[in-house]
């Protein structure tokens, strides 16, 4: 009895030892529940603050010249100079091509000799038609002349032959004297007829006359003509030489010395591209902005510029002008089992670069833009995390200072990538929730 009595009082140490492990486990367990309940209840609050609040859009776009031109030479046969390359600087009006001239000097000397000959030839004509109107107004006096005359001569018969006939009744007068008078009246009743009929074909030798003057403004029209074709020619010889439209830089070569080229007239894209000419004396970014926040920028704002081809550099910029139409980019996601087509909606604005580390940006480069559309004073503002929509509106959660929580629906206003102008609603120094790394909030920074 005695050993049994002994292994019985041996096991209690270890009995209470497991009860000691077993109640500190269940004590640490309900301690970290406690804790994970406590963290979870946590929230985030923020101040409604009330005070200036800087408006901002943020758009991305692409940096581009002032203008970038392929520069072409309209005339064809092989290159002789070609002094520039990629990279070089040109200034307006040097010359960047030539082409061996032969064959314009050729056509040029050859329109110059037909327009001589058509210039003599209308000034044969113009003397020949000054010769004609002459003639023919000489001739139409002398006709003219001699039909009065005619009739005089006539008249004055006439009064002989009657008198004699008069004369010849009463035996006054010869038979012999009445006979030459009547001879004579009627010769110039002929010599009148004849001189009417003179008279009368002038009307064909004006006509004549008036085919001379066509004939000259024929050869005036022929000698244009000709004068035109020497202006031609000479514009041809000119495009032989060709000189750069404007100051830039060669951003590209496509031709070289000794290459034969075709003319404007064999080819269709009205000549040959000799090289890419690019204006960089200003630098725009040509920006696409989002449908939600093109009423908002306008002409004049100012904008601050970065690229990742220009890391740590902010560039200052100002908005010249905004598109008036939108430009609306489809894109479709092909899956398995359905097609879903985005239509997303954004407006161009150019944007001019500013400052003198502008060159720095090249064209093609992407830049991120942050444009400053409005600053507002004294209003009252929230975190854009602290907005959730509540059955269709936007509302935040006010902690009373006893803490308990409501929603209230609030008038949102002008905003910025960190804040939101609360234009009903909200007093300043209340306290919100604000959902940082939650889903509640729709809202959140637009870069």
């Amino acid at each position: 009895m005695a050993k049994a009595k002994t292994k019985t009082t041996q096991k209690w140490p270890w009995i209470f030892i497991i009860l000691l492990l077993i109640l500190g486990g269940g004590a640490w367990w309900l301690k970290s529940r406690t804790a994970v309940a406590v963290t979870q209840s946590e929230v985030h609050t923020d101040v409604v603050k009330k005070g200036p609040l800087t408006v901002h859009v943020y758009a991305t776009g692409n940096v581009q010249a002032r203008r970038t031109v392929d520069v072409k030479c309209q005339a064809g046969g092989e290159i002789t100079t070609l002094p520039y390359q990629i990279g070089n600087l040109v200034q307006r009006r040097q010359v960047i091509l030539t082409v061996d001239p032969t064959l314009e000097l050729q056509a040029l000397s050859i329109a110059e000799q037909d327009y001589k000959q058509a210039m003599f030839t209308w000034q044969i004509a113009k003397l020949d038609y000054e010769i004609a109107k002459d003639n023919l107004e000489t001739t139409r006096q002398t006709a003219s002349a001699n039909i009065l005359s005619a009739k005089a001569q006539l008249k004055n018969d006439t009064l002989n032959y009657q008198r004699d006939k008069t004369l010849l009744k009463e035996g006054l007068a010869s038979q012999q004297t009445y006979d030459t008078d009547y001879t004579s009246m009627v010769r110039d009743q002929q010599s009148l007829r004849l001189a009417e009929i003179t008279y009368a074909e002038l009307k064909q030798q004006a006509l004549q006359v008036r085919l001379q003057k066509i004939n000259v403004e024929a050869d005036k029209v022929a000698m244009a003509k000709a004068k035109f074709s020497v202006s031609q020619a000479q514009t041809n010889l000119g495009y032989t030489t060709v000189k750069a439209p404007f100051t830039g830089y060669v951003a590209n070569v496509d031709v070289q010395r000794g290459q034969i080229i075709a003319s404007a007239t064999n080819n269709v894209g009205g000549g040959t591209t000799i090289m890419t000419l690019v204006d960089l004396s200003h630098i725009y970014i040509n920006a696409t902005i989002d449908e939600g926040d093109i009423n908002r920028v306008k002409p004049g704002d100012k904008v601050q510029i970065t690229a990742a081809g220009a890391p740590g550099i902010i560039f200052p910029g100002k908005v010249k002008l905004i598109g008036p139409e939108s430009i609306q980019d489809q894109t479709s996601t092909n899956t398995s089992s359905s097609t879903s087509e985005n239509n997303i909606v954004t407006f161009q604005a150019r944007i001019e670069v500013l400052g003198a580390k502008r060159m720095l940006l090249k064209p093609g480069m992407t830049a991120n833009l942050d444009i400053f559309t409005n600053r507002l004073s004294n209003v009252i503002y929230i975190p854009l995390q602290a907005v959730v929509i509540h059955h269709g509106q936007d509302s935040v959660t006010v902690v009373e200072a006893n803490g308990i929580k409501k929603n209230v629906i609030v008038t949102l206003g002008a905003r910025n990538d960190t804040d939101w102008q609360v234009l009903h609603g909200l007093k300043a120094g209340q306290k919100v929730v604000v959902h940082l790394g939650n889903a509640m909030s729709m809202w959140t920074p637009h870069h």
